[in-house]
């Protein structure tokens, strides 16, 4: 349960991002119902962690404390790679994705040979079933006395 409240915590933080640039810690605690040293720390450690491409700033306004300023552009920030390491990640990527097409691409094949086997057993069914006699399969019908008994005769 405890993962599930931080993984929400997490996400939440990370979602200030689509909308400030910058926000006071003090504005994130009052949302998150803790006190701003509390959240401030916590952010340190998403932070340390890379879960956040931010840094924490103290403020020049009196009264306002530290800010989490946040980084949206990939080569800034303390998550900042180069451009050669976001291409190499950008290879991984792809070669994950194609992996992964291939992975789709054998269970749709597979799915749809169990269709078609499907299909032709239905066939099969009603192709019996339609002639009206079916193909007696049990080779014991229980009167193997009767049986024995006509040999003898």
């Amino acid at each position: 349960m405890n993962e599930v409240l931080d993984n929400q915590m997490r996400s939440f933080v990370s979602r200030l991002s689509r909308t400030f640039s910058a926000i006071p810690v003090s504005n994130i605690a009052n949302n998150l119902g803790g006190s701003p040293d509390d959240i401030k720390q916590y952010l340190e450690t998403l932070i340390k962690g890379g879960h956040l491409n931010a840094v924490l700033e103290q403020s020049d306004k009196p009264n306002t404390g530290a800010v989490l300023r946040f980084f949206l552009d990939p080569t800034q920030g303390p998550l900042a790679k180069t451009e050669k390491q976001q291409q190499q990640a950008l290879f991984e990527q792809t070669l994950r994705n194609n992996m992964l097409a291939e992975q789709v691409k054998d269970a749709d094949y597979r799915l749809t040979l169990t269709k078609e086997y499907v299909e032709s057993l239905k066939r099969a069914n009603k192709k019996q079933g339609a002639g009206g006699e079916t193909v007696d399969t049990a080779w014991d019908d229980g009167n193997m006395e009767e049986d024995m008994m006509e040999d003898m005769h």
